[in-house]
């Protein structure tokens, strides 16, 4: 997982999951599903809008609108993402939400 500013004006926060070429393929669009606790989010895949990884074949890496999720939470907490026929779950401990959170 990699959070980053996108370089462009308005700075949109972007979170990319990267995954081993060859042994991890992701179609487009799936959107990215986040619970913490029984709250529930579902990110919007914005792959496609990044030339260099829609013309990659490798189809290895995706990004999703994490600017989305940063206004919608106040804490820490820890999450859990999904990714449909993907990776069921994968956790993010609170230090990394709040790395996340710092970059707004």
């Amino acid at each position: 997982l990699v959070a980053y500013k996108f370089p462009n004006e308005d700075g949109k926060l972007i979170l990319r999951v990267i995954g081993y070429p060859g042994s991890l393929r992701i179609d487009h669009p799936l959107d990215l599903r986040v619970e913490s606790g029984r709250k529930e989010w579902f990110l919007n895949d914005e792959t496609l809008l990044n030339q260099s990884l829609a013309n990659d074949t490798r189809q290895a890496a995706a990004e999703f609108d994490l600017e989305f999720l940063l206004t919608e939470i106040s804490k820490n907490r820890p999450l859990r993402l999904s990714l449909e026929g993907v990776f069921s779950e994968l956790p993010v401990p609170p230090f990394v939400v709040e790395e996340w959170r710092s970059l707004k």
